[in-house]
């Protein structure tokens, strides 16, 4: 059975000016509302925080299956993720044992978890992340303008090619609020390890609820 493709093109807003204004007749107000209206819902509508434009087409599945078996593996990766970091959190109340098992034994742990699977793969991404190491591709990025603006908490599914991608978006919470959130809400023994971790770092700033990243599963046909 043939795979059914759903793609999300992103098609610019175009402007432009074929005559002057002397050698033109002025538009019937209606019609001025009317543009106005029309260019005001294009501008609504585009994802947020993109800050360069894109062509990347991607083609979203709704294939079920691929999505459990996506959830699977992302499930239990963060079923041995969430209580390392439960406990680091319980143990220091600073919050600095925390950071060290996010930056560091998190990224252990992806390439550990990735050892005992062949056909599928789990990493972590973000709009605005951290460790290098999770920079977004274009696919991502595009995957995360749509995921940050409906903000649902829904996993996606999407085709490659070669392989299919779901994504399960992370919201903040009251906890990453402690590395991620504003200033006033990061210690100052934080923030100045972030500093000398991560001089780059882009993984701050965050409210209470807001779209964080995805964590991804990447499943070989």
């Amino acid at each position: 059975m043939k795979n059914k493709f759903y793609s999300l093109a992103l098609l610019p807003l175009l402007f432009g000016a074929c005559n002057s204004p002397e050698s033109q007749a002025p538009a019937p107000k209606e019609e001025v509302h009317t543009a106005v209206a029309v260019a005001k819902r294009v501008v609504d509508s585009k994802p947020p925080v993109s800050s360069s434009t894109s062509t990347t087409s991607v083609n979203y599945v709704s294939k079920p299956i691929v999505i459990e078996q996506g959830m699977l593996h992302i499930k239990g990766f963060m079923g041995t993720l969430k209580p390392t970091l439960k406990s680091a959190l319980k143990q220091d109340k600073t919050s600095v044992t925390a950071m060290g098992a996010c930056s560091s034994m998190a990224m252990d742990m992806t390439d550990e978890y990735n050892k005992v699977t062949q056909d599928v793969k789990i990493r972590r991404t973000a709009l605005k992340y951290r460790n290098s190491k999770n920079k977004p591709d274009s696919t991502d990025k595009e995957v995360m303008y749509r995921l940050q603006a409906v903000n649902d908490g829904k996993p996606v599914a999407v085709d490659m090619g070669g392989s299919y991608r779901v994504y399960k978006p992370l919201k903040t919470k009251q906890a990453c609020l402690l590395c991620h959130g504003d200033s006033n809400q990061i210690s100052p023994k934080i923030a100045k390890m972030n500093h000398t971790q991560y001089p780059h770092d882009l993984a701050t700033g965050f409210k209470l609820g807001e779209f964080r990243g995805a964590v991804v599963a990447e499943i070989k046909k």
